[in-house]
Order: structure tokens, then sequence, then C-alpha cells
């Protein structure tokens, strides 16, 4: 095209252009290219002669394998026809127009123009536009699109922005299939939302909203609520994690942050309680049936002492049978608390204690027992070997600790001191005792028994007339975390 009829317009166009440091190009409405500048033919590797008086898409033909080449071109003529029909300028946001290089090869690239009207006369002589190469900047978008879609796919994620002034909600689709919404059924603000959400977890909502957007860019929020979706009988369990910030594209405060669907957690976790109750249920039943048998067990051995004969049999079955009630006693004790994993170990030994002196007759009648214990959650598996070690040490104090007649009173201690548990026995010597807790026998044997199962050790003394002996073990290392 001659350019003579407009030469003073193209003419200032162009010194305009020849100093930029931005990539510029003049053209005529019908496309044929007038001016590039050397910042323009650095960028496109296409120099001066080779692109003025040509068509623009001559020069820069569109790649044929890439739709969006062509929807470039057409951007641009749209572009050209409202800046002669309206004189004002057009931009053209981020559009795929690839470019060959020496080979012949297409290179993807990404542009952002503005174009703006060359005026002489009345009328629209030429087309001024500045190019933006933003492929960069497009490569880098889309890779954390791609990073942040991952991310929401592998760990449940879907993120959102929401203005609460205007309630308009721009969010990833999963949001809305964790509603129950098909896409783009629940439009484009969060009102539908909120009409499934669980009508007693809504004001808590708008209150934690609120409270966030009253402090201002960097305040965190965070919701946990349930989803009522219409003919679905369960509800769906939704965790919210955000923040205010100022949105970069309209300078407004909005909520950003992440939904995530906890409805698997929340239904795994009910079923978890359930069968937590279920076996807790099951081991109080099995702890009052292990009870009643053992009780029936001594009730035998009780009646087979009275068959027999000999002393020392009595004596060894009468032991046997308090052994037994003892370990009947723990599993009582048990089914009365309320633990199962873990228990109040010193309520339960003081429990015990009180129970032992009920059973005590005969000569051991005026003795007495006294617990001080300190409540200190043990796992259950320590219970019997606690409660049998007791009932040894309180059955050599009733025995050994008085003599025929007198008062005496017996002292349990059940203490927790710089990570080691200690189980006290005190109780008066008696000048007609005859046997020790560290002399040989079974009673002897089994303390020590029970305190290797314990990882622990028996320790015992006289002192001032008052024989005492401790059991002392460490923490164990779950009550230590």
């Amino acid at each position: 095209m001659n350019a003579a009829p407009f030469s003073k317009a193209v003419e200032s166009a162009k010194m305009l252009l020849s100093d930029s440091p931005s990539s510029m190009t003049l053209f005529t409405p019908d496309l044929t290219m007038l001016y590039i500048n050397e910042a323009h033919a650095r960028m496109t590797g296409r120099g001066y002669d080779e692109v003025v008086g040509r068509g623009m898409f001559e020069v820069f033909q569109p790649n044929p394998d890439k739709p969006e080449d062509e929807s470039a071109k057409r951007a641009i003529e749209q572009g050209v026809a409202h800046i002669v029909r309206t004189r004002e300028p057009f931009e053209i946001e981020e559009q795929q127009h690839d470019l060959l290089d020496e080979n012949g090869v297409y290179e993807l690239r990404f542009w952002s123009l503005v174009m703006w009207p060359v005026v002489e006369d009345g009328e629209v002589v030429a087309i001024l536009q500045r190019s933006e190469n933003v492929t960069e900047r497009v490569r880098q978008r889309r890779l954390t699109d791609a990073v942040r879609i991952a991310a929401e796919e592998a760990s449940g994620l879907s993120f959102f922005s929401y203005d609460p002034l205007t309630d308009r909600f721009v969010r990833n689709i999963a949001i809305d299939q964790m509603f129950g919404f098909e896409p783009d059924e629940a439009g484009e603000t969060a009102a539908p939302f909120f009409d499934r959400i669980a009508t007693e977890d809504v004001p808590a909502i708008h209150a934690e909203v609120e409270r966030a957007m009253a402090g201002g860019a960097g305040t965190s929020a965070a919701f946990d609520y349930r989803v009522l979706i219409p003919e679905t009988p369960d509800p769906r369990f939704i965790r919210v994690r955000a923040g205010i910030e100022r949105d970069p594209v309209d300078g407004k405060l909005k909520l950003f942050g992440a939904f995530i669907d906890m409805t698997d957690v929340e239904e795994a976790r009910a079923r978890m309680e359930e069968l937590s109750q279920r076996n807790a249920a099951l081991v109080v039943e099995s702890n009052h049936r292990i009870k009643n048998s053992l009780a029936i067990a001594a009730a035998m051995l009780s009646y087979q002492i009275g068959a027999t004969k000999s002393d020392e049999a009595q004596e060894a079955l009468k032991a046997s049978a308090n052994r037994i009630m003892a370990i009947s006693d723990v599993h009582g004790e048990l089914y009365a608390d309320t633990g199962v994993e873990y228990v109040d170990a010193g309520h339960l030994l003081e429990r015990f204690a009180n129970s032992f002196a009920r059973t005590i007759d005969g000569d051991a009648s005026g003795c007495s027992i006294v617990a001080e214990t300190q409540s200190i959650k043990l796992p259950s598996r320590f219970a019997v070997t606690l409660a049998l070690t007791l009932n040894e040490l309180l059955t050599n104090a009733v025995k050994y600790g008085m003599a025929h007649g007198q008062q005496c009173e017996i002292k349990v201690a059940f203490v927790v001191e710089n990570d080691t548990i200690h189980l006290k026995v005190e109780n008066p010597i008696s000048e007609e005792r005859f046997a020790m807790i560290v002399s040989e026998g079974v009673g002897s044997d089994l303390v020590h028994a029970f305190a290797q199962q314990l990882g622990g050790e028996i320790v015992s003394q006289e002192d001032d007339r008052v024989f005492k002996v401790r059991c002392s073990f460490p923490v164990p290392s779950e009550e230590r975390e």
C-alpha cells in the first residue's frame, strides 16, 4: 500500500516507535505492515525488509496445527475493526500465536497486545501496536496450575476465593461436587452453598468470616461444618482453612483458601469409636465373667480345705484360694472401672486394699489397712500384676507383722517419683514373728516374679520396729510420651 496520502501521520508514528524499548509495529487497517522497530525485529527474528510491505499473517503465518493461532488472528482482526469504528484503543490479553524458526519449526509463543489508532483527516489510516512476549509467564502459570491441580487431586484440597461483600464465590469444580451440585448449577455466589450447610453450623461460619475480615490481610480463618445434600441420608463433613488477602486483580480483600472433604475421615472415626465401644463392652463383660469363674474356683478350694486333715495342706489350699480370690477381686474392680486400655492404678489398689481389709478374720481381725495412693493412669495389663503384688505384701504383713491379740496398722502407699513408681507397704514388727518377705517361700518368690514382670525390683528393710518393703518400677514408656 502507498503510504504517501498519510505520510505525515505515518512518519510521526515511525518517529515515536523508532526509539521505543518495547516491541512496536505500524500497519494499515487491512493488516499491511508499514514499520517495525528494532525491538520487534529482535523479538520475532524478522528483519525490517522481511516484514514491511507484506501482510501481517503472510509474514507471521499461523500454525496450521494449532487452532489457537487462528484465534489470535481473529482477535487482531476484531480489534482493528473496533478501532476503525470507535477510534478507541484495543487490548488483547494472552493470545497464542507460534513463530516459525529458521528450521521451519513452530515455537510456542504467547502474546499480549495493545493497539492504538493513527488518525489523519478524521480517518484511521494506520494501527500502532505494542507486542509483549508473555510466553514464560504463561508457562509458569500453567506449571503452577498443574502443580496446584495435582496437589488438589493428591490431597483432596479444592481452592477458592470468596468476596463477603458481593457473595461472589470463585472455586474449583470439586467444591460443587462436595455440595452435590452439577456443573454450573450453583451459579457464581455462595448463597446456594450456604443453603446446604446444616442450619446450626451457619452462624459460626458467618461469625468466623466477619472476624477474619475485621482482622484484615494476613488473618487466618477455619471452619468445620456439615453439608446436607437433598435425598442423601448422611451428611458430608467439610473442613475449610483460609486467610484474608488482597486480590491482585481488583485490590479487594477476599477470603482465599481450600476445602477438604473430611467425610471419609469422620465416617472412619465413627466406625472406630463404635468398635472401641464394642470392645470396651466385651472387655468389661470378660472381666465380669472371669471374676465369677475365679470366685467359683476359690469356693471349690475352700470346700476342699474343710475336707483336708493336714494342717500343712490346709494352709497351702487357703493361700491358693486367697490368691485366686485376689485375682477375682482385681477383675471385679476392672469390671467396675470405666477404662479399658488404661486404668487408674492408684484408685484400683486403694479399692483392693479396702477389699482385702474386709476379708481379714481370726487372730488378725484387729489389723487395719490405711491406703494413700496417687492417681496414676497405667495400661490395664499392669493391673493384675500390681494387685497380686499388693496381695502378697499384705498377706505377709498380716501374717508376720503382729502377735496374737494385738492391734496393728498396715500402711500402703502408691506414688510416682522421678519417672519411677513405688508401691510401699509398712507393718509393725511382732516379736513373735517367724518369717519375712525376704525369706524363702512361695509368697516371696511370687513377689519377686511380679516385680520382674514390671521391670522393677523389691527392696525391704527394718526401721525402728517397722518392716518396710517397696516394689519400684519405671513408668511405662507409653505414659512418658
